[in-house]
């Protein structure tokens, strides 16, 4: 059943009240209520089978071991972290410090969690081995959900921004229009922020690659794949900070005209196109794909790069019939690289919010490959022919460590001043806030980005 897009006034009174009462309930922790969801949670967790959680209460002064028993030279210390790091039978340590983490996680499941961890309501010295052992346990646990998260999951999802056209500038904004510098601090010099493609076992006797390197491979097959030459007059979908029409325009000396919805990514990307003297030969605009005319000659090529995730449920059909109209019918070629949801969560998903869409990418969706197959083929009548679907999401997870490592180390010289210069007024602990959502977002624990053309 789909559940209904509400309107917007009712849509945002709804959000602004769920995001009350959330911040409310979970602040009474209240005695009763805490022991309900604390009987709640532990139940759950005692489902555990494979790996190891160890989890210490400190408000309640209690100690619970979960799943396969630590061996004697392998308990993991409170006050340590050299034993935690994530192996091939996941074992974790989580330390509760406030008694409001058992109502966060009972009340609203992951994004509970999320936010637990965001306020230091309990301590994970490697997210990425809790996400490992979460999704090992899922089935058995039942996703981690309770009757009450799944409830206020489900009002969530009906208060989630839906991206008509103000409110994609909205959502685009929240995420992009953060500061350049912040993404500068942890993306690679080429500022590409997408999967990108690892050289394989075979070419390693290269040595060990580096992330700018990676993407450049994944850009060369992009400009390789929708076979560009001089003459096309490339389209693309998003921006980002320009790398791809800087590389496709430097390779082939085509042209192309690029749109994105973010104004601090425009104006950062066409400084960097007039740094490479290829301002003549690329344009940016500032505008929503469904507002971009059809020209008189119709695109060569289109290419998207991790857009799609922006596009939103409801408007997928709109998103491929604009690739229609604005793609050549006679020799046009169209290629994407998105992030999606594996078909047998996907419907779960649809009629939910997680972490990623209520604080990363707000208003963000992310569909299946049989959406996307579906759209294409319908959308265009079927003459958006599919020559190759390929999947590229093994490689997210060298890239979410190594953006992850950067953002780190990079956080105190670098993205604090910017979050400071921009937000003058933000406190400490809004900073820490920031950081650790951050650090949330990018554990090495991914879905499938498949490239298609």
């Amino acid at each position: 059943m789909q559940l209904p897009v509400l309107p917007e006034t009712l849509n945002r009174h709804l959000r602004d009240g769920s995001d009350m009462v959330r911040s409310t309930i979970v602040g009474l922790a209240w005695a009763p209520a805490v022991s309900v969801a604390r009987s709640a949670i532990l139940t759950t967790l005692s489902c555990i089978d494979t790996g190891t959680l160890l989890l210490v209460d400190e408000p309640g002064g209690t100690r619970h071991v979960f799943g396969q028993k630590l061996s004697s030279g392998a308990d993991l210390s409170p006050t340590g972290t050299h034993e935690r790091r994530a192996c091939t039978t996941p074992r974790v340590e989580i330390v509760i410090k406030k008694e409001t983490f058992w109502m966060r996680l009972f009340l609203f499941a992951d994004i509970g969690f999320s936010e637990a961890y965001m306020l230091g309501d309990v301590i994970c010295e490697d997210l990425t081995s809790f996400f490992q052992l979460f999704i090992t346990n899922r089935d058995r646990m039942r996703n981690g959900t309770t009757v009450v998260s799944r409830i206020s999951s489900s009002l969530s999802y009906l208060a989630r921004s839906t991206n008509t056209l103000s409110n994609s500038l909205l959502n685009i904004s929240a995420h992009y229009d953060i500061s350049n510098d912040m993404f500068a601090a942890f993306l690679s010099s080429d500022m590409t922020y997408s999967c990108p493609v690892w050289q394989t076992r075979i070419d390693s006797g290269l040595g060990d690659e580096s992330l700018e390197a990676a993407q450049q491979r994944k850009l060369t097959r992009f400009i390789e794949g929708a076979k560009l030459k001089a003459t096309d007059h490339v389209l693309e979908i998003g921006t980002g900070w320009g790398s791809f029409a800087i590389e496709a325009v430097s390779k082939t000396g085509c042209r192309v005209t690029s749109i994105t919805l973010s104004k601090e990514q425009k104006e950062l990307a066409e400084a960097r196109v007039r740094a490479v003297g290829l301002h003549e030969r690329i344009e940016i605009m500032l505008t929503d794909y469904r507002q971009l005319p059809v020209p008189e000659k119709p695109y060569d090529k289109i290419v998207s790069i991790e857009m799609l995730e922006a596009v939103g449920q409801e408007y997928l059909g709109t998103y491929f019939d604009c690739v229609n109209r604005l793609l050549k019918p006679d020799g046009g070629i169209a290629m994407f690289q998105c992030i999606t949801m594996p078909e047998n969560r996907h419907e779960a998903y649809s009629k939910s919010v997680d972490f990623i869409n209520q604080y990363i990418f707000p208003g963000g969706y992310l569909p299946s490959i049989t959406q996307l197959l579906s759209h294409i083929s319908e959308q265009s009548h079927g003459t958006l022919i599919i020559e190759k679907v390929e999947n590229i999401g093994g490689h997210y997870a060298k890239t979410l460590r190594l953006w992850n490592e950067n953002f780190q180390s990079h956080f105190d010289s670098q993205i604090k001043p910017a979050l400071l210069h921009n937000h003058p007024g933000m406190t400490k602990d809004a900073i820490e806030v920031f950081r650790r959502k951050w650090e949330a977002r990018n554990p090495d624990v991914v879905f499938s980005s498949p490239q298609f053309h």
